[in-house]
């Protein structure tokens, strides 16, 4: 396979507990938050080759979240507990994605001890994987250092996974870095279709999922050059109903709509961390 270009990205079930939307408040409150979105979004653009990635990253869709007013919710995230339930390369590849979304999650809405579990297992599966790198070697300390920086910290996760990810294509083990990025958009749609589900007025989140069609597209693309490898191929066809289902849908998505989508989504995203 060609090797596909690479950006910075870590893009990710149970009951959600509470959903908010962020109140309006004063004039003054929505020009602060104006202004913090503003650098947050130049945060994630500063990242190197990220314009030339074919699907945007997971803390791209979770700061259209945040954007979108929709609030941090507990338990939502795949338990870190789970993370002794993956045993191969390829569950521990998909999970590295998975909770690289959740890390991206817990960064952007700068819940520290959230990043700091969710941290620690993106660590332990790095090492397992025995991807090593100067910058995964001092990742927990960068981390710990800058927890009250909310762009240093987007900017380190985020150029750990790039550098995660250059280290496996660079190794020929494109399976696995593939394989990161399928458990990352999965996990990032499963954490954006449960906000919208649990949001009064949901049509801007909803719209985030709506325009993965493109970004879906160019995934099934990279998943045909893998039709000799079960598993990874395997995603193609779940992935390939979500998009059809995406694709034929016109105007705003319905209630009924969210609900089908959630639905497909949780059930692979539970093959996934299951």
């Amino acid at each position: 396979m060609e090797k596909f270009k690479v950006f910075r990205f870590l893009v990710p079930a149970v009951t959600v507990l509470a959903l908010i939307v962020s109140s309006c408040g004063g004039r003054q409150d929505t020009e602060e938050r104006a202004v913090s979105d503003e650098r947050t979004e130049t945060a994630i653009r500063q990242v190197e080759g990220l314009e030339d990635y074919p699907i945007p990253t997971s803390l791209e869709v979770v700061d259209m979240l945040q954007r979108a007013g929709a609030a941090y919710v507990l338990g939502i995230s795949n338990p870190v507990a789970n993370v002794d339930r993956y045993f191969t390369e390829n569950s521990k590849a998909l999970n590295l994605g998975v909770y690289g979304a959740d890390l991206s999650y817990a960064a952007t809405y700068e819940m520290q001890q959230e990043i700091r579990r969710y941290l620690q297992v993106c660590k332990q599966l790095i090492d397992e994987l025995n991807i090593s790198t100067t910058f995964n070697q001092t990742l927990v300390e960068r981390v710990e250092r800058n927890l009250g920086n909310k762009d240093s910290l987007i900017n380190i996760v985020s150029e750990s996974v790039y550098d995660t990810y250059t280290f496996l294509t660079e190794q020929r083990r494109d399976d696995l870095a593939l394989l990161v990025m399928t458990g990352s958009w999965i996990e990032g749609m499963y954490l954006t279709s449960q906000l919208a589900i649990g949001a009064r007025d949901n049509r801007e989140i909803t719209n985030i999922i709506l325009a993965q069609d493109e970004p879906l597209e160019k995934l099934l693309e990279l998943l045909d050059d893998h039709e000799d490898d079960p598993l990874i191929f395997g995603f193609r066809g779940d992935l390939k109903e979500i998009y059809n289902f995406i694709v034929d849908i016109e105007g705003p998505m319905s209630s009924q709509q969210l609900d089908t989508f959630a639905e497909k989504i949780e059930v692979l995203r539970t093959r996934v961390i299951s």
